[in-house]
């Protein structure tokens, strides 16, 4: 129990550094593929590891542009937004003034007479106090976010060393069977990771097109959102389903069109849930609904949002390493079956036999 607390105190007291690294790791486990690909393709690895997460921060940053573009055409139309918000408020502002007549009947009007209003008023200082701590959230938030594709890059560069190093210490702590272990879980974590990559890029396409050929508004955004809100368990679905309803019924004239996007996403979410996971994904991770949302749970109020991001990964990782321990295979099993361990392929080289001493 001692531990257990320990080990969580330190990942809470360090959480900017562990989600940075982790958010690092598991985008290189994702882009690993990509790499190799390129690399037989006779591109030098630190190349190949450059080209790879250049193009992926180019998607990255026309996905920033073209959603500046959206907030800004959103802010252009927030003004019959409004209008029709209040047309819907005011319909049910009869009820509410019913409500607050007999509310006040209720109250006395001598204890109001006691009453003081207090006017608050804020300094200079205080606005500035407030302006700087603001920039300095958003100077640490964009520092960390530039130190995930660098500690990727890295990562990748030299992973063969890493690796290496990482081989040896094994092999002289535990011998051949502990660097096998570790390269198993690296293949499995890496097969996982991959698979919900290309599950959260197909669900962004297949949104994205929908809601285009629906005529929704701000498709280019609504889409992506969908994808990234995979990632999210249970309450990725409200998130990216409220937004696009939203729009959809303030943004449009057709009065059906809010009941089509709700069937849309409930279509998508069902072959994302039923179809894409299971076929991309597999079995490469097998968690109970349960774990997974226990995990949400943990990893969302140890570390916020990432930890709500970096739940299901996290927690495959710990599984996978726990169910090949007979002493924590008990507890590995309380988090879903056993996963199996990766087929070899057909040209890997088999491992030569331990030396003796």
């Amino acid at each position: 129990m001692l531990a257990t607390a320990a080990v969580v105190g330190l990942l809470w007291a360090g959480k900017i550094l562990f989600v940075t690294i982790f958010f690092a790791l598991f985008l290189s486990f994702a882009l690993h593929p990509f790499v190799e690909l390129l690399e037989k393709l006779r591109v030098p690895r630190g190349l190949a590891a450059f080209v790879v997460l250049l193009l992926l921060c180019a998607l990255f940053a026309f996905f920033i542009v073209n959603a500046l573009d959206q907030a800004q055409a959103f802010s252009r139309d927030w003004p019959s937004y409004e209008r029709k918000i209040q047309a819907l408020t005011a319909q049910a502002r009869g009820v509410f003034s019913r409500i607050e007549e007999g509310t006040r009947r209720l109250l006395s009007d001598g204890g109001a007479s006691g009453v003081r209003s207090v006017r608050l008023e804020e300094g200079m200082l205080d606005s500035i106090s407030r302006v700087v701590l603001q920039a300095k959230t958003i100077f640490s938030l964009l520092l960390y976010t530039a130190a995930v594709p660098m500690l990727a890059f890295f990562m990748l560069k030299d992973r063969e060393k890493y690796s290496g190093a990482l081989t040896r210490i094994l092999r002289r702590k535990g011998g051949r069977a502990a660097s096998d272990f570790a390269v198993n879980v690296a293949h499995v974590l890496s097969g996982y990771v991959l698979g919900e990559l290309f599950v959260v890029l197909i669900t962004a396409c297949i949104t994205t097109a929908g809601l285009l050929i629906l005529k929704v508004p701000y498709s280019y955004v609504l889409g992506p959102l969908a994808g990234l809100c995979v990632l999210l368990p249970y309450v990725g679905v409200i998130l990216s389903t409220t937004p696009a309803v939203f729009v959809a019924f303030l943004g449009t004239d057709e009065p059906f069109l809010a009941l089509k996007v709700v069937a849309f996403y409930s279509v998508v979410q069902f072959l994302e849930g039923n179809v894409l996971t299971p076929f991309i994904v597999g079995s490469r991770v097998r968690l109970h609904p349960l774990a997974v949302l226990v995990a949400f749970l943990f990893w969302g109020i140890l570390w916020g949002l990432p930890g709500a991001i970096l739940a299901v990964p996290l927690t495959a990782a710990v599984k996978v390493v726990g169910e090949r321990f007979e002493r924590f295979a008990p507890w590995a099993a309380l988090l879903g079956d056993r996963t199996p361990d990766p087929e070899p392929e057909p040209d890997e080289p088999k491992p030569e036999p331990e030396a003796a001493g």
